[in-house]
């Protein structure tokens, strides 16, 4: 309904509700994924520390310890069967944990 003047009044309110549904739709969708990925993210991050741990207990013998990674800290704790990650999730505290198998052969130092 274009005249000479441009579009009319309810046009314009029509066309920036429609707007403002789809934005208000897609914002919290937005946040999800901004969610899960940091969590992701943060998963990887204490896997990474688990590898470190794993080598300092291996090279070092150190049981415990904290690991910063972008501003988050990852306490690791290894025993006689888990080595286990705590850090802060995005929404609450996690814990991620890797059983230990055949400990003796990880622990020795073969040199070749």
């Amino acid at each position: 309904m274009k005249n000479n003047d441009g579009f009319s009044w309810p046009e314009t309110i029509l066309s920036l509700s429609i707007t403002l549904i789809i934005a208000t739709t897609l914002l919290p969708l937005l946040h999800n994924f901004t969610v899960q990925l940091e969590e992701k993210k943060r998963k990887y991050h204490a896997s990474i520390v688990m590898h470190e741990a794993t080598k300092m207990f291996i090279m070092e013998n150190i049981l415990t310890g904290s690991i910063h990674i972008e501003k988050v800290a990852y306490m690791f704790v290894i025993d006689n069967e888990n080595i286990c990650v705590t850090y802060e999730g995005v929404r609450e505290e996690k814990t991620s944990c890797l059983t230990i198998s055949n400990r003796e052969s990880w622990m020795r130092k073969d040199i070749h």
